[in-house]
């Protein structure tokens, strides 16, 4: 298996693909040379999803395929809508402002007091990000669902991601060590969710379902579709299992973790390729 890579994605595809597929799209950290950050870089590296793709590289040897993003989050954000194409290419050129929750941020996270940018940017500048990375990065995914879909008539997508041991911008303790995210059960079949949190919580893991704002979002937006045998769960990682979120370096936790996930999608791998969802019932006819 010779694994796809540049430096916009890595995509590990196993000789015999199963019907599940994964990506970590934060993971990343091959720092482009136009990013023109002004904040520290130590500080900066705090938004990236740190490890996850480490953590989770056993999927191919499940015959899993796997994409991860090799650019940061923090440059562009896989996982945001694109609301800048449509204006550049209406309005032209104008100046571009990063927010919190934006495909660019304006401060290194949620939490950080430093923003990310001394200039102003302009929309030229971000089209050209989602141009060259963003496009990239949804196009390649968009490709290995609809071939693993037309293989397998279905396709369960698990979407990997780390979170912060606390919530509310810090204010109060992240209660869970894994949550699940289906936008209130719009991506997913029900069963599927089940069966991955029951497999979780069977390892020792405290697992929430669709807590708020863990929900998902753009990538299971965009791919979750149950009526079309496309189904997309969101999965969050408490980061303090395994990584220092200061120093963004492993723990020893780390091992025991990968081992426990390898274990449960695994299982949970062996479940989708042999579920088939319920048939919808019925509608009865009004009596003439």
């Amino acid at each position: 298996m010779t694994p796809e890579k540049s430096n916009i994605l890595r995509l590990d595809v196993p000789p015999a693909p199963s019907c599940v597929v994964a990506d970590s799209p934060h993971s990343g950290c091959e720092y482009p040379d136009d990013f023109g950050f002004a904040c520290d870089f130590s500080e900066l590296r705090k938004a990236e999803d740190a490890g996850v793709d480490a953590l989770c590289d056993f999927f191919p040897g499940l015959g899993v395929p796997f994409l991860q993003a090799q650019f940061p989050r923090a440059y562009i954000d896989p996982n945001r809508r694109d609301a800048v194409t449509e204006k550049f290419l209406r309005d032209g050129d104008g100046v571009f402002h990063p927010s919190r929750d934006a495909l660019l941020r304006e401060k290194c996270t949620p939490r950080s007091d430093q923003k990310i940018y001394d200039r102003k940017l302009k929309l030229s500048e971000v089209f050209n990000r989602v141009a060259g990375y963003y496009r990239p990065y949804h196009d390649r995914l968009a490709e290995v669902l609809d071939e693993t879909r037309a293989r397998h008539g279905k396709v369960v997508h698990l979407n990997c991601h780390s979170m912060p041991s606390t919530m509310l911008r810090g204010r109060a303790p992240n209660k869970y060590d894994i949550i699940l995210g289906t936008r209130d059960g719009e991506t997913c079949a029900p069963e599927l969710v089940a069966k991955l949190r029951n497999l979780l919580e069977t390892k020792g893991y405290k697992v929430g379902v669709n807590v708020p704002g863990y929900r998902g979002a753009e990538i299971v937006r965009r791919t979750g579709n149950p009526r079309d045998g496309r189904h997309s769960i969101q999965i969050e990682i408490n980061r303090s299992l395994y990584m220092d979120e200061e120093s963004v370096t492993p723990l020893p936790g780390m091992a025991k973790l990968r081992d426990d996930l390898k274990d449960a999608m695994a299982e949970f791998v062996t479940f989708c390729e042999g579920w088939r969802p319920a048939p919808s019932p019925r509608r009865k006819m009004p009596a003439p």
